[in-house]
């Protein structure tokens, strides 16, 4: 479990967020990845808001990140070091840029699929399966399962 050090979170509104990947890239080889955060839920208008710390996605850094849930989709953004901004629609191609150190990428998500059952607290989960371009390049077809809980 990764804590959120020094970001003044209050129990209320914590939740541990537990992200299970499985990525097929483009010669068949399948990856697993697992992340698990402790974080913040906000809801507002109808939209969930989770916000967490990623120490799995760039080692040595904790890259904050933050999901947008709402009725039309969920919205990933990243930021520092990296710069993200995937836009997952259902039936729809959403086009980005991904910034690194190394220099940026255009990225393209084709969501398939998104289902989300979330509770006024933010338990619950989202499943989404999408698509990943690199480039304009087929890159990936990937599913991920998030499970939230009361921290």
């Amino acid at each position: 479990m990764f804590e959120m050090e020094g970001l003044g979170m209050a129990d209320e509104g914590r939740v541990r967020i537990c992200v299970h990947g499985r990525q097929r890239d483009d010669v068949g080889a399948l990856h697993e990845s697992r992340m698990t955060a402790v974080g913040r839920h906000d809801e507002k208008g109808g939209k969930h808001f989770f916000r967490y710390e990623d120490h799995a996605l760039l080692e040595g850094h904790a890259v904050p990140t933050m999901l947008k849930l709402s009725p039309d989709g969920l919205l990933l953004l990243r930021r520092q070091p990296l710069e993200q901004r995937l836009e997952f629609v259902p039936q729809e191609e959403r086009a980005s840029l991904y910034r690194t150190p190394y220099g940026a990428m255009h990225l393209a998500v084709r969501t398939k699929e998104l289902f989300s059952a979330c509770r006024a607290d933010g338990t619950g989960r989202i499943e989404l399966v999408y698509d990943l371009f690199v480039e304009g390049r087929f890159q990936s077809s990937n599913e991920l399962r998030i499970d939230i809980t009361n921290a």
